[in-house]
């Protein structure tokens, strides 16, 4: 159900969009990321308040700088579109209610946000960014201290640490193995981040999910001849969308699952 604060936090996840697409711009341009105002990535004016409205900024000047006219990409309102649904749908899904609850949801926003970059950075110059990683990991590990210092049971935070040790781990194997063709210290380092955030049966889902979907759209790519079988696909994006999938509808997929089971 649609609420208040499902619209509240989905208006937060807008504007999260907005600085998101800062964000990605500004570590590839080696810029501050959070000391110097936006700006134009083309005449690089620094933007005003009017220029900064998610959505509605991009609209309202027809997808064109202000104050040089060049095109702004639509990557701008979309990313800002998708960041705004999935932090109303993660609202309306996990819909925290206990203190701890509360903790976890801010912490997933937060790992919400991260993903949303290493996913685009990832996509457009195959690299996940340690200067978002790293801070993701410490986020992620929040919860847990927050579970052991309330006496939680210890299976609230001991499975998203074996999750993440095993995840981390079976990666960095691919990683030996194939020499780095495989798997990236990133996506070592990114699978740990989704162990922390999903506990071990769903970071099981989120990878069965992350190489499925990677499977089908790699194939389509040769298929239409987008790529080749030689070419390299960020593999980032799938891990981050399988970790999505997995913590907004995870056990309800399982459940499907297991009826399947059941009735065959």
């Amino acid at each position: 159900m649609i609420t208040i604060n499902a619209i509240l936090v989905g208006l937060l996840g807008l504007m999260v969009g907005s600085f998101i697409n800062a964000v990605v711009w500004r570590i590839h341009e080696h810029k501050p990321i959070a000391r110097d105002r936006s700006e134009c990535e083309n005449c690089h004016h620094k933007l005003g308040l009017w220029d900064l409205i998610p959505v509605f900024s991009w609209l309202f000047l027809k997808g064109r700088c202000r104050y040089c006219h060049k095109p702004i990409s639509v990557q701008n309102p979309l990313v800002e579109l998708l960041t705004g649904g999935l932090f109303m749908l993660s609202y309306i899904q996990l819909a925290p209610v206990s203190t701890l609850g509360r903790i976890n949801f801010v912490v997933w926003l937060y790992v919400l946000g991260s993903l949303i970059v290493l996913s685009l950075y990832d996509w457009r110059w195959m690299l996940l960014p340690d200067v978002v990683m790293m801070p993701a990991l410490l986020v992620a590990l929040i919860p847990l201290v927050a579970a052991i210092a309330t006496g939680q049971p210890h299976q609230v935070w001991l499975g998203p640490i074996i999750a993440a040790l095993l995840a981390g781990g079976s990666f960095y194997l691919l990683a030996a193995v194939s020499s780095g063709r495989w798997m990236g210290g990133g996506d070592i380092k990114l699978v740990a981040l989704i162990g922390l955030v999903l506990g071990l049966q769903m970071t099981v889902v989120a990878m069965f999910l992350a190489f499925t979907i990677a499977a089908v759209v790699s194939l389509g790519l040769i298929a239409t001849k987008r790529k080749t079988r030689r070419d390299h696909i960020a593999f980032g994006p799938f891990l981050a969308l399988g970790c999505v999938l997995a913590m907004l509808y995870g056990h309800q997929l399982l459940n499907w699952y297991n009826n399947l089971l059941f009735r065959g």
